[in-house]
């Protein structure tokens, strides 16, 4: 009797201390995984946001355009694809766009830019262009709203390129 629970504790021992170690490897590898996800989620670049009217697709984030003035400042240049999914003709422009930057500060397009994107889009056509938003040197990541006539209707997590 005393031999077979010995044989039992001994068993359970083993498969308690194998568990165990299984345990601890699935542990570093999802945070691992995690943490790589994380960073993979920071950039929405492709992300399409459907509204009423367009479909709206952040194309690519560039940044380091020469057209600021001040030292303290860099240019974010956003392409954007809007399709019009209406039955009538609908608008888009850079202009219906904010930037949200990492120090908590909203950003409107730069006005002086003239290549800044903006037209009327015929019912079930695309309109590709770009938008020069003027923001803080070393800003890291931003959000980037779609807010025609200041409501928000989409919005991606982007990461701003190095120059």
């Amino acid at each position: 009797m005393k031999k077979s629970i010995a044989i039992a504790l001994s068993a359970y021992t083993l498969v308690a201390g194998l568990a165990a170690c299984g345990n601890t490897a699935d542990t570093t590898d999802k945070s691992s995984d995690t943490a790589v996800h994380q960073t993979q989620t920071k950039n929405e670049v492709g992300k399409v946001v459907e509204t009423p009217n367009l479909d709206i697709q952040v194309k690519s984030v560039k940044s380091g355009y020469a057209e600021s003035k001040d030292k303290n400042k860099q240019m974010l240049i956003v392409e954007i694809a809007a399709k019009n999914t209406s039955k009538i003709e609908s608008g888009a422009g850079a202009a219906d766009f904010r930037v949200k930057a990492d120090n908590g500060k909203t950003y409107e397009v730069y006005g002086l830019e003239s290549k800044n994107f903006g037209d009327a889009i015929a019912a079930g056509k695309t309109l590709v262009g770009k938008g020069y938003y003027e923001i803080p040197k070393g800003t890291k990541a931003v959000t980037f709203y779609y807010a025609p006539a200041g409501e928000k209707k989409g919005e991606w997590s982007l990461t701003v390129p190095a120059k």
